[in-house]
């Protein structure tokens, strides 16, 4: 079959129905069906086919369909010069072996599994302080991915993965999802004794939630941080005074505030057909903040153990 249709585009015969029959009696010549190869039908003086350009040459062509501008940006070019685009996550010289999505608990399924709070919200939101606060009081353990993924930039500066991902991030732009999730399992599996985790600034958007809850696990509850962008942009700029984070300079705040409005909606969307997420106004002070999320974590995750101990 695939040699008639070999035959059948190469000749595109007026007849097909005569061609087919010549080919049978061909068949029938060899001594049966089996003797027939790909290009049985395919005599060594096949037709070529004619050229996609009509038969023009690379430069006559570009000479008939290029402007006679001479400012025209392609004119130089015989054809379009090459996209440039590259991969952290799959390109050989920026991979490391140790960073490939493996399949593996994070946590022994033979012991009671940490309670994971997530906290997330706008930069400036107050993430960082509840979610230190939270631990606190609950004597969780604390894990930022800003800072997780701070300082392996500096422990690696010579790395060129990773003085991308500086870069990446010093503009405003997400880290790569894969990279930041490895991170983020290969510190949880240095801490396997708490008895919960507070996760300060993850995910950033629903792709991040599904990888989370793949590889990882699904959180016991999302806090989110509603902050108005007024005060976001106040917070940031105060925050880059005393702090001075190579993320808080004004062009990747912006970039990182539109991140945010873009990513925030089908994000908490996502958490709220689960159940999982409680929504806090973050425009108050810290304390008022803290007294709302410390009730909804009471009740949450420990209601059944205060009504145990009542």
């Amino acid at each position: 079959l695939q040699s008639l249709l070999n035959g059948l585009m190469c000749y595109k015969p007026d007849d097909p129905i005569e061609y087919l029959e010549s080919c049978l009696q061909k068949v029938k010549e060899l001594g049966g069906s089996e003797k027939v190869k790909w290009d049985t039908f395919l005599s060594p003086e096949k037709k070529t086919l004619p050229p996609l350009n009509g038969g023009q040459s690379r430069r006559s062509f570009f000479r008939n369909v290029m402007p006679d501008n001479s400012n025209f940006p392609y004119r130089r070019y015989d054809r379009l010069p090459p996209i440039q685009q590259f991969s952290i996550e799959s390109d050989t010289d920026l991979s490391e072996t140790a960073e490939l999505i493996e399949e593996y608990d994070v946590f022994d399924p033979a012991r009671p599994r940490p309670k994971i709070i997530l906290v997330i919200g706008g930069p400036g939101s107050g993430k960082g302080t509840q979610s230190l606060k939270i631990a606190e009081r609950y004597g969780f353990n604390y894990i930022s991915v800003g800072e997780l993924l701070r300082k392996k930039i500096h422990s690696t500066s010579s790395n060129r993965k990773w003085s991308l991902i500086a870069k990446i991030i010093t503009t405003g732009e997400l880290a790569p999802q894969e990279t930041t999730i490895t991170e983020i399992k290969q510190r949880l599996m240095q801490i396997p004794d708490e008895e919960g985790i507070v996760i300060d600034g993850f995910p950033r958007d629903v792709a991040q939630a599904i990888s989370f809850e793949d590889q990882i696990c699904t959180p016991d509850l999302v806090v989110f941080l509603a902050c108005s962008s007024q005060r976001l942009k106040e917070r940031l700029l105060k925050r880059a005074e005393q702090q001075g984070r190579p993320d808080d300079n004004l062009k990747a705040t912006q970039r990182r505030l539109m991140n945010f409005k873009q990513n925030a909606v089908p994000l908490v969307k996502y958490f709220q057909e689960k159940g999982l997420i409680i929504t806090f106004d973050a425009d108050r002070d810290e304390e008022e903040v803290f007294s709302d999320i410390s009730s909804a974590v009471d009740n949450k995750l420990f209601a059944n153990k205060e009504a145990a101990a009542g």
